[in-house]
């Protein structure tokens, strides 16, 4: 019996990507950002043009995406669920980043058979029968039959699919439950 597919977002809903990012930004400039104050997507609205280009150029540092901290429960929930799904991490970073995220899935999650990493920008071609993900417009646009919105400041206003908080409340929603 084959396994329902489940899409997995890498940056906020598997790895910790935001704290950590503004972290390293901290460390390199002392310019101290708030994730909270994040209420909108595009960081361009957000942030001064100057920050936002010394922001996003910590991105590219060696190793940055291999080195990010698992969310809280993260590796504990996918071992938990990867019984019952075929996982399939989907991530929109740029090309320069993939090595690092598919190194990190193989480092944190070596219980997981084939580590299946999809790199695009067009997650909407991506068919699964779940998606979780942190992103509006990747929700709003997926041909996925359940979509989870993981919460974040950014999309506090989208109200039309399931939200999660965490993990647990995530491992909770997708595990069968006659388990």
């Amino acid at each position: 019996m084959e396994k329902p597919v489940l899409l997995l977002d890498m940056d906020e809903v598997v790895v910790d990507f935001t704290n950590a990012w503004i972290q390293r930004f901290y460390n390199k400039t002392g310019i101290t950002l708030n994730r909270d104050d994040w209420k909108a997507w595009d960081l361009k609205r957000i942030l001064p043009e100057k920050v936002f280009d010394g922001f996003v150029s910590t991105l590219r540092e060696p190793g940055f995406f291999r080195d990010l901290p698992p969310m809280v429960g993260a590796i504990e929930g996918i071992k938990e669920l990867h019984d019952y799904y075929d996982i399939v991490f989907l991530t929109a970073s740029s090309q320069y980043a993939y090595n690092d995220k598919f190194q990190w899935i193989e480092e944190n999650l070596s219980f997981v058979n084939k580590p299946n990493l999809i790199l695009t920008h067009r997650k909407d071609l991506v068919i699964g029968e779940y998606l979780v993900d942190d992103a509006p417009h990747n929700l709003i646009h997926s041909p996925a039959k359940t979509k989870i919105v993981f919460d974040a400041p950014w999309n506090r206003d989208l109200t039309l699919f399931t939200r999660v908080s965490n993990w647990d409340q995530l491992t909770r929603l997708l595990k069968p439950k006659n388990e």
